[in-house]
């Protein structure tokens, strides 16, 4: 089924790495990406061959800070069986008595999925749809009097790509009681793991500090990926701030009326230039699954300031 965590082709699987770094070169063009689920109709889908599903995907309360840029619906359109193979289509349903209409892939489909593009029926004049209904409909081929057992196909699921303006990572859930006892363990680790790198004599540089999302008490949101390394600044800024460290021209001034005219002024701190974003598959309220990519989660570069 399309609510399964295994198995599913869509495109949040694949941009991220083992840490969350998104793959180079693989952007998806936008930071969220949500997997809508449908809601069957009920009944008997069965009818000798055929196999005919309504189903409907509901889209009332979307964040307001989402800002519709696609929408595909992913659907097997072959499933193999004991005796012959199983063809499906997809077909919208409008209101009143207007035939339904066949939707057909833009492109011919990858690894056995088809994706079809129905960004036009969701943006309608001056708002969205607040649902989308299809038609899911297949016919079995194969030898005549074949006994197969009536296979359902996996329901076809929503994507919607989207930018969330919304900064910030949080929870979509209240973190639960149980995992307070956890967070704990970061604050302890913390102290002792800054001593080991040396002390604050070193010159300001970029460390290593990987972390678990176990040790941030987000393990029962964040379902990839389950550590990442966000590393840090740490050290004393030089006296003379080479050019390497990119420090603004205020710091540079800062330095020298440390050095020069008051010592009570502080010297620039060793802190984060540049980041990288990294991307996090997520559990949502309802259960449903989110791709999002989060800007300025990594340190690349430090300087001072």
């Amino acid at each position: 089924q399309a609510g399964s965590h295994g198995g599913q082709p869509w495109a949040g699987k694949e941009q991220g790495g083992s840490r969350g770094r998104p793959r180079r070169g693989r952007s998806l063009g936008t930071n969220t990406v949500r997997l809508v689920q449908a809601g069957s109709h009920g009944g008997q889908p069965w009818a000798g061959r055929w196999y005919v599903q309504p189903l409907t995907y509901r889209l009332e309360g979307q964040p307001d800070a989402e800002h519709l840029l696609r929408a595909t619906v992913v659907y097997l359109p072959s499933l193999s069986l004991a005796r012959g193979r199983l063809f499906c289509a997809l077909e919208l349903l409008t209101t009143g008595e207007a035939p339904a209409a066949l939707l057909s892939p833009a492109a011919r489909p990858r690894h056995g999925w088809a994706e079809v593009d129905v960004t036009p029926y969701l943006v309608l004049g001056n708002g969205s749809a607040v649902s989308l209904v299809l038609q899911h409909v297949c016919v079995r081929a194969g030898r005549a009097g074949g006994r197969d057992a009536p296979v359902a196909p996996s329901h076809p699921f929503l994507l919607l790509y989207l930018n969330d303006t919304q900064a910030g990572l949080a929870p979509p859930v209240a973190e639960p009681h149980r995992h307070r006892r956890d967070t704990g363990t970061l604050a302890h680790d913390l102290p002792s793991y800054l001593r080991e790198q040396g002390g604050e004599k070193s010159d300001c540089s970029l460390r290593p500090f990987p972390v678990s999302f176990a040790q941030l008490g987000w393990d029962h949101w964040i379902i990839a990926p389950h550590r990442y390394n966000p590393r840090y600044c740490k050290g004393a800024c030089p006296r003379l701030l080479r050019y390497d460290y990119h420090a603004p021209n205020h710091a540079v001034v800062q330095s020298f009326v440390h050095q020069l005219v008051d010592a009570n002024v502080p010297r620039p701190s060793c802190v984060p230039y540049r980041y990288s974003p990294i991307s996090v598959l997520m559990i949502e309220r309802d259960g449903g699954i989110l791709y999002k990519e989060y800007e300025n989660m990594i340190a690349e570069s430090c300087t001072c300031r």
